[in-house]
């Protein structure tokens, strides 16, 4: 029995999934290191600036000391809490930008020439610094411009957040259209399924126009073998009904030629055997007469399929009711003709053996998650100790009846329960006769 496996869609969809998110790495990764670069280029060079018209506004006064121009430095380092700082030391000089205001800043001396760029946490803000060694007139200053990236590191954030949430939109629209399209491509298949699963396989099944190529080849091989199913099912079922009609003339000759023979012991048992030919005959034609015209694969509707066959019974029995109780309107999961061989055999045997009307009944168990065929008659039914007996392939328990039969119509249809994992019962029908029950699994 197949098993169900795992989902092409599905698959995709992981491996796709996946693939996008290594992209996504790919992308922002480079993007993140390249926007940081580029931020910290342009503030590197803003600080630096600023670094040079500090360096060009420190002089000495007429009094020979050394002093800080503030009018040749930007206003911004005036503002209190502005984001841009400095501070200039040397052994001799020390000079802060009013916008410090309480803030510590702690700058190392370096050597004249020396340049040191660094990224730094200052309370609850985030400076870039730039610190620089120079020497005026003998002196050796050290000048530190620090700038507060807090808010731009935190805007290259929310870009990259921007970005990414557009990602995962495009992203997520690829993955919807990827299903969309696989979807779309096995949706030209679903008629076939529904064509199969209803068992409507007496033509070939006609695939759509447009298949993917990745499942044409196959869709054309089960075309094939569905059409040369269908046409040997048919043959070999018509074949049947054929041979059954065509013994007669045999059969009707092997009685002549036993009335012809000296010995009345040896006519005897060609005319038994004769008898026996006739009657398998008659039981195959029958079959052929009671399942119709051969539907090899479609599903069994018991309201429309059993119509036929109880007009056929009436013909057969005339002196006989046959009631139909509960059929269900729905089609069953369950092939049309075997279970017409089944009912057909089944209720063949009832109304043989009933004196007066049949029974048959469909009905559905929510506790087994079965189906429930019932059939009865008001004959004389079966004692006790024989029903064990009546599945045996060609046991008769009426041997002394003057109906005739094979003994096989039970075991026959026992054996079609049997290959739907089934099971067949019987007990005293609640009219007077037999009750034949079965049981097939969804």
């Amino acid at each position: 029995m197949l098993k169900q496996g795992y989902s092409i869609e599905a698959q995709l969809q992981s491996r796709l999934t996946k693939l996008l998110f290594l992209l996504a790495i790919l992308l922002l990764v480079p993007l993140h290191l390249t926007v940081r670069s580029f931020v910290d280029g342009i503030v590197e060079q803003r600080l630096g600036h600023d670094a040079e018209t500090i360096i060009t506004a420190v002089s000495l006064d007429p009094n020979n000391q050394w002093q800080l121009q503030q009018e040749r430095i930007s206003s911004i380092y005036q503002r209190v809490e502005s984001g841009h700082y400095f501070k200039l030391q040397s052994d001799q000089f020390q000079a802060l930008s009013r916008s410090l205001w309480d803030r510590e800043f702690n700058v190392s001396s370096l050597a004249p020439g020396i340049v040191d760029i660094a990224v730094v946490i200052n309370d609850d803000q985030r400076w870039m610094i730039l610190t620089q060694g120079f020497k005026k007139s003998d002196v050796t200053f050290t000048i530190a411009v620090a700038e507060d990236v807090t808010e731009l590191y935190h805007n290259q954030w929310l870009l990259e957040l921007v970005l990414l949430l557009i990602m995962f939109v495009v992203f997520g629209f690829v993955v919807w259209l990827q299903r969309r399209m696989v979807k779309s491509g096995f949706a030209s298949l679903e008629p076939v399924r529904q064509a199969i699963e209803k068992g409507d396989i007496r033509a070939s099944i006609q695939f759509p126009d447009q298949l993917p190529k990745e499942i044409a080849p196959l869709a054309f091989a089960l075309n094939r073998l569905l059409a040369r199913s269908a046409a040997q099912i048919e043959r070999s079922r018509t074949g049947l009904g054929n041979l059954a009609h065509e013994l007669k003339r045999p059969i009707q000759k092997l009685r002549w030629l036993a009335a012809d023979l000296d010995s009345n012991e040896n006519s005897d048992k060609v005319i038994a055997l004769s008898e026996e030919f006739q009657q398998l005959m008659d039981r195959e034609l029958r079959r052929a007469r009671i399942s119709g015209t051969p539907t090899p694969g479609k599903l069994f509707t018991p309201d429309a399929d059993l119509t036929p066959m109880v007009e056929l019974f009436k013909r057969i029995y005339p002196a006989k009711a046959l009631r139909l109780k509960q059929l269900p309107q729905s089609e069953l999961p369950y092939d049309r003709d075997d279970m017409l061989e089944l009912i057909g055999n089944l209720l063949d045997n009832a109304l043989r053996y009933a004196k007066t009307e049949a029974e048959v009944s469909i009905t559905f168990s929510s506790e087994n998650h079965s189906w429930s065929l019932s059939i009865e008659d008001d004959g004389k039914g079966v004692s006790p100790e024989n029903m064990s007996r009546l599945a045996e392939r060609g046991v008769r328990l009426d041997e002394d009846s003057p109906l005739t039969g094979s003994g096989l119509g039970i075991a026959i249809s026992k054996a079609v329960v049997e290959s739907y994992s089934g099971s067949m019962s019987f007990s005293d029908a609640s009219i007077g006769g037999l009750c034949v029950k079965v049981e097939l699994p969804i």
